[in-house]
This record gives structure tokens, C-alpha cells and sequence, in this order.
């Protein structure tokens, strides 16, 4: 089993590149499977529970992409044709600073730490700028693939009796019940996790892409919806979200900058204190210096997606250890 375990984890590794749709129609069948036991159990036929959920997630995500693609599509041509002059902007401004200090009779030593910054800021903003239009036009460049999500999940939820038969089969007996007590902690935890977070996001995209809009930032639609994609990922999320907002910002004037960053950081307050507690609380159950050290180890071992699913694999580990420990004390 061991050997089996680790030759299907390396051919996920050697095909992970098409592993998306399919991880995509898990999280979307975690999601939707609870609604659908719901209609179940007050009478409504599985089948019919099925097609009931899935026309209403559709006509949802229909009607939003009607109405949001056209001006999505619009920011990103006008993006495309515009960061040649925001680069040039960025080299213009660090070009202006390095000439500035340069009229002060430093010592080398510290000419020569200055030098460094400078070369290092300049490198790191221009890499994020490049960095952050690369994702979003490859995020959008794969919305053709992830159609196929929504129909291996209608699979995956219409046979999902037979499934779960098939792998509880695996288990032997005696295991069972335990496993079953240990897998709804594990449930309980990550679908109540991962149903506010998503909602928060959403909730915080949609303010950011108002409040922008209002602000007349350049790219409301596309900031709006990274903030709240990043805003996903505790504490560190909603900072990588303000970002490409400020570096907008700062191509207009100063006072916008600021005018963007209280902004944010209103919204940021509004979410600590009263939209999260009252929609996610304390599901995961991790004190704060777990979760940045949980976030800190996802990002250096898998990028941005490693600290998307820190959170929650750490909320599965805690339930683990924790398990163990009543088993063992």
C-alpha cells in the first residue's frame, strides 16, 4: 500500500500541470454536496436535487460573467497597453531618485549599500508589476479549461454514493468507526473554513471593486478581484491585494496613494472586526503564529498556491495531532 501510496503521488506530480479542473470539481463537489443532503432529506429526489443546485450555480455564474467579462476583457487590453509606460515610469522615478542622492557627499561605504537598495527596488517592483500581469492573464487564459470543473462535478456528485462505497471498502472494519469520528472533525473544520472564507473574499472583492471604482482607480474590476483573491490567505493576503492598487495609484498623484491605502485599510478593519468573526470565527482553531508560520512554509515550498492551502492543511494536521494525542493520553 505504501509503495501503491507513493507511485500515484509521483504521477500526480508528473501530471499536475492538467491536475486543476479535476481539484477545482472536488472543492466544488465539497461545497455543493451538503446543499444537495439538504434538498435530500426534506423529500426532493437525489437526481432532482442535482440538476436543482447545478442550474442555480450556473445561471449564477452565467449571469455575472455576462455582466462582468466585456468590461474584464476592456482592463485587460487597456493593461496590456499600458504597462510599457508604467515600466518606463517606474526606471523614470528610480532614475530621478538615484540622481538625487547622489548630490549628497556620502561616504562609499553607504553610496554603496544605497546603490544596492536602489537596484533591488527597482528589480523587485518592475518583477512584481510584470509578475502580477503574468498571473492574471494566465489565470483568465485557462477559464476555457476550468469549464470542464463544473461537469466532472456533476459526475463526481451523481456517483458519489458508489465512490465513497468503494473507498470506505479500503478501510478494513475495525478501523472504520474511527475513522469516520476522525474524517467529520476533519469535515466540520474545512467546510466551515473554506464556506466563510469564500464568501469573505467575495464580499471583500466586491467592496474593493466599488470603492476603487469610486476612487476612480485605473483597473477597478481586475484590482478589485485580486484583492479579493488574495484575501484568501490570512494576514499576508490583504497586503499583496493593496499592492497593485497603490502602484496605480502612485502613476496619478500622491494624495490617491493615500486616498487608496485608508481605503483599504478601512476595509481591512471592517473584516477583522466584524465580517469575519460574525461569518468564518475561529473555525480552523490555529493561534496566529501557527498560521504565519504555516503561510511563511506553503509560500517557500509551493509559491502563492502553498499559502492559499496552508490554512486548511494545517487545520487538518492540528485535528490529526490532536486525535492522536486523545488516543495516546
Amino acid at each position: 500500500m505504501l509503495l501503491v501510496l507513493i507511485a500515484v503521488i509521483y504521477f500526480l506530480y508528473l501530471v499536475r500541470r492538467v491536475l486543476l479542473p479535476f481539484i477545482l470539481a472536488v472543492v466544488i463537489v465539497y461545497l455543493i454536496e451538503p446543499f444537495i443532503d439538504w434538498l435530500v432529506n426534506r423529500g426532493l429526489k437525489r437526481s432532482w436535487a442535482l440538476i436543482l443546485i447545478f442550474l442555480l450555480v450556473s445561471g449564477g455564474v452565467l449571469l455575472t460573467s455576462l455582466l462582468i467579462a466585456p468590461l474584464l476583457v476592456e482592463e485587460l487590453n487597456a493593461l496590456a497597453g499600458r504597462l510599457p509606460q508604467y515600466v518606463s515610469k517606474i526606471q523614470s522615478f528610480i532614475e530621478d531618485l538615484n540622481q538625487s542622492y547622489e548630490r549628497i557627499a556620502l561616504p562609499p561605504t553607504i553610496k554603496s549599500v544605497f546603490d544596492n537598495m536602489i537596484n533591488r527596488i527597482e528589480m523587485v517592483t518592475l518583477r512584481f508589476v510584470e509578475r502580477t500581469t503574468e498571473v492574471i492573464l494566465l489565470s483568465l487564459s485557462r477559464i476555457l479549461s476550468l469549464v470542464l470543473a463544473p461537469i466532472l462535478a456533476f459526475y463526481i456528485l451523481k456517483d458519489i454514493e458508489s465512490i465513497k462505497d468503494s473507498l470506505w471498502s479500503l478501510i478494513p472494519k475495525k478501523q472504520r468507526q474511527e475513522t469516520k469520528t476522525l474524517l467529520k472533525k476533519i469535515d466540520r473544520v474545512l467546510l466551515d473554513y473554506l464556506k466563510g472564507q469564500l464568501l469573505v473574499s467575495a464580499l471583500i472583492g466586491l467592496l474593493s471593486v466599488l470603492g476603487l471604482y469610486f476612487l476612480r482607480i485605473r483597473f477597478n474590476i481586475i484590482i478589485g478581484i485580486f484583492a479579493g483573491i488574495m484575501n484568501i490567505i490570512p494576514y499576508l493576503g490583504p497586503i499583496m491585494g493593496t499592492i497593485p492598487a497603490v502602484i496605480i495609484a502612485s502613476f496619478d498623484s500622491f494624495k490617491l496613494v493615500i486616498a487608496v491605502v485608508v481605503f483599504f485599510v478601512l476595509i481591512q478593519q471592517l473584516e477583522s472586526s466584524l465580517i469575519s468573526p460574525k461569518i468564518v470565527g475561529d473555525r480552523v482553531g490555529l493561534h496566529p503564529t501557527l498560521i504565519i508560520f504555516s503561510l511563511l512554509a506553503g509560500g517557500e515550498l509551493l509559491g502563492v498556491i502553498g499559502m492559499f492551502v496552508a490554512v486548511p492543511i494545517g487545520a487538518v494536521v492540528k485535528v490529526l495531532i490532536d486525535h492522536l494525542i486523545s488516543r495516546l493520553v
